[in-house]
Parts: C-alpha cells; structure tokens; sequence
C-alpha cells in the first residue's frame, strides 16, 4: 500500500490596523501551519512562524506557502527549523513553492533556516518575490550540502532552487542554481579544495535586500577612502571566516552571496548585514534573535 503524498498550503495575510500588523486572513493545511502571531518589540510589526510538524519532505511531496503584506504592514517571518530534504529512491522531485507579495509601504522580513537535502534526495525548489517600488523586504536563503555530521557531503541527486524578484510587476531579477553532484566530472568533485565547484567550501547562501533608499546606503557602506583600506564584505568575510560578495540587481536592489563551511557561520554574517542596513534604513536596533 502506498503512503499519500502530502500537499502542505499556507496562505497567510497580514494587514495594519489602527498601526497594529495583524494576520488578516490565514489558511493553512497540514503539514504546514503558522504560529500565533507574536509581538516581541512593536506593535506595528508581527512575527510569526511557519512550522512543519512532520519529519521533512519526502519524495513526492510538495509544500505551497503564501505570505501576502497589505499596504503598511510589517511581518517578520522565520521558519522553526531546518527543511530537511529526505531521500527519494524514486527519483520523485520534492517540491517547495513560495510566493511572497509585498505592498506598497509594506515592509517584510523573511527567514527561513537552513535547507538540509539528505543522500538521494531530489529538490525543486522555486521563490517568486512580487513587491511595490514602494515596499521592503530582507529575504535570505541557505544550503547545506547534507547532514555534515554524519559526513555525508553533497550525495543528494537533485539540488533546483530558482528565485525570482519582480518590482511594480516587472522581472528584475531570476536566479537559479542547479547541481546533480553525481553527474559533476571527477576533477570537480573535490569538494574540499579550492579548485572544486565550491571553492573548498559546503555550504552556500543567498540575501536579497529590497528597499526604496537602498542605494544611497549601500555606497555609503561600500566605500573605501583609500585602496589599501579593506572593505565592508572582506571585514566580514574574515569576521565570520566566510566568503561573501555583493552585488547591485538595480538602485533599490541589493544581493548578497556567501559560501562558508557551516550554516551558522553564514547566518551570522547574513545578520550583520541585517542589523546595519536596517539601523541606517530605519534606524531599528536589532531584536534579539531567539526562539520563543
């Protein structure tokens, strides 16, 4: 007897009312399901979870998640932990679809942690962010290549991850990163050394930054008053012994890459490019990363 496949939806909406972001409308089916809301600073901003009570993602499986901001509204969006990825002995594709709709005045914060595609597995994986040139978002994504204590490095069969980005309904954006490491040529699967396809790291990661006065920021912080001086990105790539390079999608655009030998060690680099664009964007402080 065959086990059903599972189809996961959420579908989450955010509005402000009376200057309180509130979840408007929610939907949801398991495994999928969204924390109550939290307030942790202001009231203005919502946070809240997504979460998968089940194991992971088989094979066949496909997972649909929808988070739309009204005009206005502020969410701030983590996932409980890690997508883990299981093996798919089939070569049936799991799949994750995110859309991500943000308004005008709309400001959303979205991150997931890591992604963990287990030995065998087979990932499609596909983001379409859709905001107004009046809206901000910070979204990140992050990649392990399998379970690292275990040793298992990059024995997954399928890693298809694609995010676009369209502002004002025009594409600026489309990203996509494919790797079948079982058909990589042999001189590439030396995944250690620097001549490998991942330049003697594991794990990779990606942060797009939206926002309307993000250009005169960035110059601001990319600037070096003399040739010698070192550079934002290369303070922070020896700060978090990761690699990490920037570059301008268009004048309210940012994205990051980053490669590094852990999951953490790119999150924190990642959060510190959070914490100063968003005190010079908006002059916020951080609030303390935790569980709640």
């Amino acid at each position: 007897m065959k086990t059903p496949l599972k189809h996961g939806i959420l579908q989450v909406e955010v509005q402000q009312d009376n200057g309180r972001s509130i979840i408007s409308s929610l939907h949801q089916r398991m495994p999928l399901r969204a924390s109550s809301p939290l307030y942790f600073t202001e009231k203005e901003k919502v946070f809240f979870y997504i979460m998968n009570p089940a194991a992971g993602l088989l094979q066949g499986d496909q997972h649909s998640i929808l988070v739309r901001l009204k005009p206005g509204a502020q969410a701030v969006v983590f996932g409980q932990g890690a997508t883990k990825v299981f093996r798919s002995p089939q070569g049936n594709l799991s799949r994750v679809f995110t859309t991500l709709i943000v308004e005008q005045g709309a400001r959303l914060e979205y991150m997931p942690e890591v992604v963990i595609p287990f030995a065998e597995s087979c990932l499609y994986s596909r983001m379409n962010l859709q905001i107004s040139s009046q809206a901000s978002a910070f979204l990140w994504e992050i990649t392990a290549p399998g379970r690292v204590a275990r040793q298992e490095l990059f024995e997954y069969n399928l890693l298809d991850q694609q995010t676009n980005i369209f502002i004002d309904g025009e594409l600026i954006f489309s990203d996509r990163f494919t790797l079948e490491p079982l058909k990589v040529p042999a001189f590439l699967q030396t995944w250690n050394s620097q001549l490998g396809l991942m330049h003697g790291y594991t794990h990779m990661g990606t942060f797009w930054v939206i926002d309307p006065n993000l250009e005169k920021v960035m110059l601001e912080l990319v600037k070096r008053d003399t040739e010698d001086e070192i550079g934002f990105l290369e303070q922070l790539s020896e700060r978090y012994d990761v690699l990490i390079g920037g570059t301008a999608i268009c004048k309210q655009a940012y994205c990051f890459r980053a490669l590094g030998n852990s999951a953490e060690s790119i999150q924190e680099g990642f959060k510190e490019i959070w914490r100063i664009l968003r005190f010079r964007l908006y002059n916020e402080l951080e609030w303390p990363w935790r569980k709640f």
